[in-house]
């Protein structure tokens, strides 16, 4: 489903102050960091249509929170790191 919400799988007390969450594929678990447009961004990108707007997504693969240093992927399995960036921003 489209309007699907995920599972929490990690609730960090430093991942509440910005636009951060995990989500689980499989075993494998992904730290989300998303960048969201500013009353100055506005102002640079006329592609931008309000305040609050995602700008860019960044998804990287993790084993353990880097806030607080949680397991947080069930497999023993060696974590090769790699990443997908989403520039939604028009610009830059």
């Amino acid at each position: 489903m489209l309007n699907e919400v995920p599972a929490l799988i990690h609730n960090c007390s430093s991942c509440s102050l910005a636009e951060i969450w995990f989500e689980e594929d499989g075993s494998d678990v992904y730290l989300n960091l998303n960048r969201v447009a500013t009353e100055e961004d506005l102002e640079s990108n006329h592609c931008l249509e309000y305040e609050g707007q995602a700008i860019e997504t960044v998804q990287i693969q993790v084993a353990f929170c880097p806030y607080c240093g949680q397991k947080l992927a069930s497999g023993k399995k060696v974590v090769v790191p790699q990443f997908q960036h989403y520039n939604f921003g028009g610009g830059k």
